[in-house]
């Protein structure tokens, strides 16, 4: 999530987290599967107050979204901090960087790729980097980047932020470009029921063997950084 998205989320929140809690059997599923990897220090970004994994065997974890008013962390063991993907600042380290459906909302490439790089900067070595996000097929995004300019025209005239979707191809070059490795690519099931586009169409709702986009959980792993590459 984006400074520039902000006005638009405190907009639609109340509907927002509705559509979220609907969507819990999808966000079950994907806790089931953050349960297996977070482990340490976590930093979760865009993460709007819901957490849907266990924290309990977690020395630390780092809510960050441009929705809180927090600056600055605190002895708890669970803080929610102002801050946003795009800039990055973090003190010290971390063991996860945790992005759940956040990708498809940043649509500055040069940013988001600058952002990953320091993400891959603020890893611990055995550290991972885990994205949560709705994939496309390739000919899908090749059809929506021709449209872009497009699409982010009629987005903005029905006064929605923009967003664009990933191939499973393009975020595995996306992130081996900016320095990681990918670990490992899991399929997330959606479950029987959900609002598959709580940002734009808060309260729509479908079947889930009827939603036509696949949920993936992407671990990665930031190669050795270059001699001198530091954050």
């Amino acid at each position: 999530m984006t400074l520039s998205n902000k006005s638009y989320f405190t907009e639609i929140w109340d509907e927002y987290v509705d559509a979220s809690e609907y969507n819990s059997e999808l966000y079950q599923n994907m806790a089931k599967s953050l349960n297996k990897v977070l482990f340490g220090r976590v930093v979760d970004f865009g993460n709007g107050g819901i957490i849907n994994y266990d924290t309990d065997t977690l020395a630390k974890v780092i809510c960050v979204d441009i929705l809180f008013k927090n600056k600055v962390l605190t002895e708890n063991r669970i803080d929610f901090i102002y801050g946003d993907f795009y800039n990055i600042r973090l003190e010290g380290k971390a063991d996860c960087i945790l992005a759940q459906f956040l990708f498809h909302h940043l649509t500055d490439d040069r940013k988001l790729k600058g952002s990953l790089r320091i993400a891959r900067c603020k890893l611990n070595d055995d550290g991972k980097l885990l994205v949560g996000e709705v994939v496309v097929p390739r000919g899908v995004e090749i059809i929506q980047n021709m449209l872009r300019p497009v699409l982010f025209y009629l987005l903005k005239a029905l006064r929605k932020p923009e967003l664009r979707f990933f191939s499973i191809r393009s975020l595995r070059s996306l992130l081996f470009d900016q320095g990681f490795v990918i670990v490992r690519i899991e399929t997330i099931p959606t479950g029987k029921r959900l609002r598959p586009a709580p940002v734009l169409f808060p309260k729509m709702e479908i079947p889930g063997r009827l939603y036509p986009l696949r949920c993936v959980l992407i671990q990665a792993a930031g190669k050795p950084a270059p001699k001198g590459d530091s954050v």
